[in-house]
């Protein structure tokens, strides 16, 4: 057993004798810096331009990229920030501050400034074993330590610079890299397989969806043309409506953003697109809001049955449905639509009309033709909505139901076991960087 000392840091204990600390930006090879801070205009083709929403899975996915950017702007970019394969960026401000992301790609890119950039000194720390810290919760715990809160959270450069790292000698973080890349090569292929059986499921279940509410449920009944080229034939005695005629559309419009103070620690919820996770709302992790600023848009008070429709970011055209208020009371941010039906649409019937392959393929369509997506209360008024009989609604709504429930527990079996192996990966990076456990020096 090797010998171990005291750290100094309360929250971290012990760590192996021939370890030493350092605040990060004491092991950098360059400052820490964050990508420019103005909006480049984004068009169809250019260079790939990134943000936060681009960090995803520990790595930097540019499928998530908001755009692209001129060659001019490309060249002036560069000259604050040129990412390399093999940098590591952290998310600095929004909803998933703290997140870490590596560059596996060669390809030429630009970021914006909720990223910055870290580099670590090859001669203190090597890159891979400074990434495998980043993403473990000693960083983690640190981060939401030192954050704050604007109109969203944020840490700042000079705080991530101050965040302490574990440093042990060179030869021996390559041997924990080595350790660390193989255990963890094998739990992400376990999760890869689940994770492919999931996306089999959830394309099965659309297409369930899809048929029930474009064809129906009685499949001798006489068809006729649409007449929307996205929607093909309908029942010939079902319509199609605009959405404005058929339920009450809202958004925040000109809605300041909060400040620190008025963030508070009960009081309504205050749900943002990050609440809607695999097509349900989620009442974790919720911000809450003072009676005055809840009372400042009385139309955006929930009430049971609403629709929520994501109509900002790399989420867009995501929905939930408003089934329960554990709070009595909540409203929204301005990245939600919020939906009533009226009388002759059932609420159900119209989430899973959302749900539906139809839908999503048709805000694909519009989401292409942007460069930030956003959906405005136009786009969302002029949606076109196939509309059964009630009758017929209420039906396939039992169908659908009972059908996607079963897929539904199918599906929650698999995440558990992903989420069980992500915790396990996160904890033994954890115990690894920390000296908590010895790898074999093999």
């Amino acid at each position: 057993m090797r010998e171990m000392k005291g750290s100094d840091i309360e929250w971290l204990g012990n760590i192996p004798a021939n370890w030493d600390i350092h605040s990060l930006k004491r092991v950098l090879s360059t400052p820490i810096t964050d990508g420019p801070h103005e909006t480049p205009i984004l068009y169809d083709e250019g260079i790939p331009f990134v943000s936060a929403e681009s960090v995803k899975d520990g790595v930097i996915n540019l499928d998530y990229k908001r755009g692209y950017i001129s060659l001019e702007d490309h060249e002036r970019f560069q000259r604050k920030v040129s990412p390399n394969k093999g940098d590591i960026f952290i998310v600095k401000s929004g909803a998933t501050t703290g997140n870490v992301g590596l560059v596996i790609t060669d390809q030429v890119f630009d970021i914006w400034s909720p990223l910055a950039l870290v580099r670590g000194d090859s001669s203190i720390v090597e890159q891979e074993f400074l990434y495998y810290q980043l993403l473990s919760n000693i960083f983690r715990v640190q981060v939401e330590q030192g954050w704050s809160y604007g109109t969203q959270q944020n840490i700042s450069m000079k705080a991530l610079g101050t965040i302490k790292v574990m440093v042990p000698p060179l030869e021996e973080q390559k041997i924990i890299i080595k350790y660390l890349h193989n255990k963890c090569t094998q739990i992400d292929t376990i999760i890869a397989k689940e994770q492919s059986v999931i996306e089999k499921l959830q394309e099965y279940k659309r297409a369930i969806i899809t048929n029930a509410v474009v064809k129906g449920l009685d499949l001798t009944v006489e068809m006729a043309d649409s007449g929307i080229e996205w929607i093909d034939s309908i029942p010939n005695h079902w319509k199609i409506n605009r959405l404005i005629f058929s339920a009450y559309i809202r958004a925040r419009l000109g809605w300041k953003g909060l400040k620190a103070d008025e963030y508070t620690s009960e009081g309504h919820p205050f749900l943002a697109a990050v609440n809607i996770q695999n097509d349900k709302l989620v009442w974790e992790d919720l911000n809450f809001i003072n009676d005055n600023r809840y009372d400042e848009s009385p139309e955006i008070k929930l009430e049971l049955g609403d629709l929520l429709l994501v109509k900002d970011g790399a989420g867009i055209g995501k929905c939930a449905i408003v089934d329960q208020l554990p709070y009595g009371t909540a409203t929204t941010n301005s990245s939600l639509g919020v939906i009533t039906p009226y009388s002759e649409l059932n609420s159900m019937y119209l989430y899973y009309f959302f749900e539906s392959a139809i839908f999503q393929n048709y805000i694909s369509r519009i989401k292409n033709g942007m460069g930030v997506p956003h959906l405005t209360q136009g786009n969302l008024k002029n949606i076109m909505v196939v509309i059964p009989p009630y009758c017929e609604q209420e039906a396939i709504v039992a169908y659908l139901d009972d059908k996607c429930s079963n897929l539904d527990s199918i599906i929650q079996k698999k995440q558990t076991l992903i989420d069980k192996l992500n915790e396990y990966k996160k904890s033994l990076i954890y115990e690894v960087v920390t000296g908590k456990k010895e790898v074999p020096h093999v």
